[in-house]
């Protein structure tokens, strides 16, 4: 029997989707493009269960030919490609599984739809075709392991053909999913697309993490990939292609099937990081010199409309006198064109000219120009009129004056002159009409207009008026704008008018301008430029110093841009720029607009290009944003930091200031501290009171009624780089961070900053201190432990800062053994001075024997009952003592030479109890003997020979002996036969705690302990009896049955053991005369 199912039933039989025949889909009706369309995007969506994938994947193939080789639109066939994408490999496991070979025949024709999108196609579906050859790959190849059972996964491959197969041949499939993966290798150097590099690279490395074999031939392509082929696309366009590239790379080298490959991947990255920087200085070379290239054609455009400007020709009275003459009565009927608009004008002179016929206009043009010949031949040459004597000043307000400019002068008003020159308008203008003699062409030359103050105040501001109403429908602004301000600020001075009228007219004018321009600021601030410009040089022109109008205009448009703007606004930042002078005190007001939700970016924007690009104002500029580093607002403080810590340290001359204010703020947090631990003096007067008082004039004012309290500012008035206003010591944990988060944040680049604030760590309150510990938490873990600064700081940090470091250590080991190289810096710092006990739980597995013997106090004086505390103590136990003979494992970190015997540990523990502690010290020896791999009986055993061979037996020893015979029985023989005996011999009774745990441990071993009882003196066993009463009977019962032969002896000990009441000074009796106890 086969085991593959015939051709006939495998749509039946086959475990793989539901196939519905051919001829089924073929005689069903055609269903609507949208029904397709809907079929074939289920297909690629996430949400759709891949059960339903498989059966959907058989029954989309028709729908699939209709979109791909029907449709014509860019958007269908990108859904139909990811839709094929998604179903390909279940159709080719259909194929393996059922043997239709006309169902396969279509998914061949689908396939050869895709290749030609791919190769010929319009780069969406290029991108598009990228995901079909990457699962078309994938599914024509071999899984990377061997192992049958692999087989059986989900996933379609390679082997799910049988050798045999009627139709499909692996040999075939197998060469041509090598040859797709070659093309997309070769698309990927050849491409310029920069979307399409993008997609192929997405692909390779997906594919690589599923076919190990091309990993070598996909990593190989990547690190040799470089931009060539985009040469004449934009930096911005490369650098993104660059971006994937780096980010695909960086997390192949996190998975098992790139990892091999690190090596080569690495110096790939560094080839690739080196690249980009010069591309990104090439990308910025461009635009520089891009920008250079539009200015300067800018200003020959400007120069080109300057030189172009045609100039204006009016007419002389002479020549209006000839053209009136030609034709007298046409001229009487024609109105004055002064009053019509320009543009109608121009309409009637054009329309005029079409109604005239060409010979009447050449005759009349013949005789105008005879006319101006007979009157030039006529009126004598100005080389032979003579001029007069004296110099001839010429005003520009004085010039002659055209018809739309007449409505102007009409506006001035008539001003009163002396009687006796009523007359001398009159014979002007008869003589500038009289062309006969020599003396009315000098006349005409001389006879100008002097207009008064007021009339010229009135030209200028009927002038004004007629520009603002015009607005963007006027004349060219490049004309008009240098002409109203530079006749506001230097037009209207008159040294022989009051000076009062002078600054009244200049102000009324300013005035209107003022509020012409703010009404639309946006599109008038080149007027507001060129105005300040020229009022600040008319003041420098004229030596004004102070109460300037340039001061007074800066500020009047500063307060309505700080009301009006928003982040939107882009004109400020230019505005300020252009600008010649701006007062330090103006730099001031930006504070506010940056402390403005709607005006904060701009306000930043402003004052970073302040600092940057005008060096008059970058100091002040600079404190109002270390003042506002220091804002309780979060988030115009991060703003602030995050500008100013750009600067440090790559700009020196602002590096300093702003680490020097950044280190004042750490020092106020010491200063406050001190101020408030200060103690009075000896006179019980407080320390702070002179300060505050002065040389005692404040005492006067006693009666006074306080001032109200001012409410707390919200950042530092900064002044010259340091505080200067009232800025309230920080009292919180918010009041701490608005004066510690500059310095951390200014760590991050600069790590030697970090010693200062460990060196204040120790002087600060201890509500700070825990603050701070909080607060620096993100930025250790920034730095990490292997940077340099952290390294240099462990090795030397600061007497005091002890806690700070080792909230260092907790959150850079994050729970894991911290590396040799860092305990060995913690102990350099442990061998010049004493450090926190907790210090030594880190160090002293790392340690030889002298200096376990050392440190070993400090760390069991850390025990305080909590099982954390005894958990870490066992370990540092463990790892100090040495391991047992029989442990030989190539992996023990210690030998026994450089660490402690259990029966050295035990020893050491009991004699220095006084300077560990009594308390601590029994919790450590009770975690001894919960090691019972290290502390076993004969352990035990020999620990306590070597007690009882000392001169001096330890406090606790017998409480020891008694935990030892209490935890194994098996030391009771060796207690009752050798240590009591021992312990009589030394007389134990004379040290009332050793004698209290010898009279208990002989209870607890009884009637072991018998045998022993009865070498004591006749006294001390008495007291024995007295204190454990329950042993009398027992005992007695034991001499009695073994009392043995001696019976003086035996009645003595039952004379002990009597109930009579025995004196209770033991040291007496029962001795002989020279010193020596009498047994019982």
């Amino acid at each position: 029997m086969s085991y593959y199912p015939a051709a006939g039933t495998a749509a039946s039989a086959a475990p793989g989707p539901t196939a519905v025949p051919s001829s089924a889909l073929s005689s069903a009706p055609s269903p609507s493009p949208s029904s397709d369309l809907d079929l074939v995007a289920a297909l690629s969506a996430p949400s759709t269960q891949p059960a339903l994938k498989a059966n959907a994947a058989a029954q989309a193939v028709d729908p699939l030919s209709r979109l791909l080789l029907g449709s014509a639109e860019a958007s269908v066939k990108k859904v139909a490609l990811a839709g094929f994408a998604s179903a390909y490999p279940f159709l080719f496991r259909y194929a393996c599984q059922s043997g239709d070979a006309a169902h396969w025949t279509r998914v061949i024709a689908l396939k050869a739809a895709v290749l030609n999108s791919w190769r010929n196609g319009a780069i969406g579906e290029k991108i598009g075709a990228v995901k079909v050859l990457q699962r078309i790959i994938q599914t024509q190849s071999a899984p990377a392991s061997s192992d049958p059972r692999l087989a059986r996964s989900a996933e379609p491959n390679i082997s799910l053909c049988r050798p045999n197969h009627p139709f499909l041949k692996v040999s075939i499939l197998e060469e041509e999913a090598n040859k797709l993966l070659e093309e997309c290798v070769t698309t990927l150097f050849t491409s310029s697309e920069p979307d399409l590099v993008a997609a192929i690279v997405s692909s390779l490395v997906a594919l690589v993490k599923s076919r190990q074999q091309f990993a070598q031939l996909i990593v190989t392509s990547l690190t040799n990939w470089s931009p060539a082929a985009m040469a004449s696309r934009s930096a911005a366009q490369v650098k993104s292609v660059e971006k994937v590239v780096r980010l695909s790379l960086q997390h192949l080298v996190k998975t098992p099937q790139g990892s091999p490959f690190a090596t080569q991947i690495s110096a790939f990255l560094a080839q690739q990081a080196t690249r980009m920087e010069k591309a990104a200085e090439e990308s910025k070379r461009k635009a520089e010199a891009e920008a250079t290239r539009k200015r300067q054609a800018l200003a020959d455009q400007l120069q080109s409309q300057q030189q172009n400007k045609r100039r204006r020709l009016n007419p002389t009275n002479e020549v209006a006198r000839l053209f009136a003459a030609s034709n007298p009565e046409g001229i009487a009927r024609v109105q004055s064109v002064a009053a019509l608009p320009h543009a109608a004008v121009v309409d009637l002179l054009v329309s005029a000219l079409q109604g005239v016929a060409p010979s009447t206009l050449t005759e009349a043009i013949s005789v105008v120009k005879r006319e101006l010949e007979s009157s030039r031949s006529a009126t004598p040459s100005r080389e032979g009129t003579p001029m007069l004597s004296g110099p001839v000043v010429v005003d520009p307000l004085k010039l002659d004056l055209g018809a739309d400019e007449l409505d102007i002068k009409a506006e001035v008003p008539v001003e009163a002159t002396p009687a006796e020159d009523d007359e001398a308008p009159a014979q002007v203008h008869e003589v500038a009409f009289d062309g006969d003699g020599q003396d009315a062409a000098v006349s005409l030359v001389s006879a100008t207009y002097e207009l008064t103050l007021q009339a010229r105040q009135a030209l200028v501001l009927s002038a004004l008026k007629r520009v603002c109403a015009a607005g963007a429908d006027g004349a060219n602004a490049a004309l008009w704008a240098p002409l109203l301000s530079r006749l506001i600020s230097r037009g209207l001075e008159d040294p022989d008018a009051p000076a009062e009228k002078r600054d009244e007219t200049s102000e009324d004018l300013r005035r209107h301008l003022f509020s012409f321009i703010t009404a639309n600021l946006q599109t008038r601030t080149e007027l507001a430029r060129l105005w300040l410009n020229e009022e600040w040089f008319a003041s420098r022109c004229a030596g004004v110093e102070t109460d300037r109008p340039y001061d007074r205009l800066l500020r009047d448009f500063l307060e309505h841009i700080s009301h009006v703007s928003s982040d939107k606004d882009k004109q400020l930042l230019q505005f300020l720029m252009d600008l010649p002078e701006i007062p330090r005190d103006e730099i001031y007001r930006l504070e506010a607009m940056a402390t403005n939700t709607a005006q904060m970016h701009l306000g930043f924007s402003t004052l970073r290009e302040l600092v940057v690009m005008r060096p008059s104002v970058r100091y002040a500029a600079l404190d109002v944003l270390l003042g506002l580093c220091t804002h309780a607002d979060k988030r115009f403080r991060n703003a602030a930091i995050t500008t100013v810590k750009k600067w440090v340290p790559d700009v020196p001359d602002l590096s300093h200031v702003i680490r020097d204010f950044a280190l004042s703020l750490l020092a106020r947090l010491t200063a406050h501290t001190e101020t408030a631990t200060a103690a009075p003096d000896p006179d019980g007067n407080d320390p702070t009171i002179g300060a505050v008082n002065g040389d005692g004039e404040a005492d006067m004012a006693t009666d006074a009624s306080p001032p109200a309290s001012e409410p707390p500012a919200l950042c530092a008035q900064v002044r010259d780089g340091a505080v200067a206003g009232n800025f309230d010591p920080p009292a919180t944990l918010e009041g701490v961070t608005q004066n510690v988060e500059l310095l951390l944040a200014l760590c991050v680049k600069d790590t030697t900053l970090l010693r200062p604030l460990f060196e204040q760590y120790g002087k600060m309150a201890p509500s700070v201190r825990g603050a701070i510990e909080e607060l620096y938490v993100p930025l250790i873990r920034s730095l990490g432990l292997k940077h340099p600064g952290v390294l240099d700081l462990l090795g030397d940090f600061p007497e005091g800062s002890d806690k700070l470091v080792l909230k260092m250590l907790e959150v850079l080991a994050a729970k894991a053994k911290l590396p040799s190289d860092i305990l060995a810096l913690i102990k350099q710092v442990a061998a010049k001075r004493d450090l926190d006990s907790q210090f030594y739980l880190l160090i002293l597995p790392e340690c030889h024997k002298d200096e376990i013997v050392r440190y070993l106090p400090r760390v069991v004086a850390l025990l305080d009952g909590t099982p954390q505390k005894k958990a870490a103590i066992r370990s540092i136990f463990l790892s100090v003592i040495a391991p047992p003979a029989h442990f030989s494992s190539v992996n023990s970190l210690r030998t026994r030479s450089d660490s402690l015997s259990p029966v050295e540990l035990m020893l050491f523990l009991h004699q220095h109890d006084k300077e560990i502690g009594l308390k601590h010290t029994i919790e450590a020896i009770s975690i001894c003997f919960s090691m019972s791999d290290g502390f076993r009986p004969e352990v035990l055993a020999a620990f306590m020979q070597q007690v009882v061979d000392a001169p001096k037996i330890p406090n606790l020893f017998m409480r020891t002996v008694i935990q030892a015979v209490t935890t194994y029985k098996s030391l009771q023989p060796f207690v009752s036969t050798t240590l009591l005996s021992r312990l009589i011999g030394k007389k134990i009774w004379e040290v009332g705690p050793l004698w209290e745990g010898f009279i208990r441990l002989v209870k607890a071993i009884a009637p072991n302990s018998f045998a022993a009882l009865l070498q004591l003196p006749r006294e001390q066993l008495r007291e024995v009896v007295q204190k454990q009463p329950s042993l009398r009977e027992p005992l007695r019962e034991y001499v009695t049955k073994k009392g043995g032969t001696n019976n003086a002896r035996t009645a003595a000990v039952l004379e002990a053991l009597s109930d009579e009441t025995a004196p209770t000074q033991s040291g007496s009796a029962g001795r002989s005369l020279s010193g020596t106890p009498t047994p019982a």
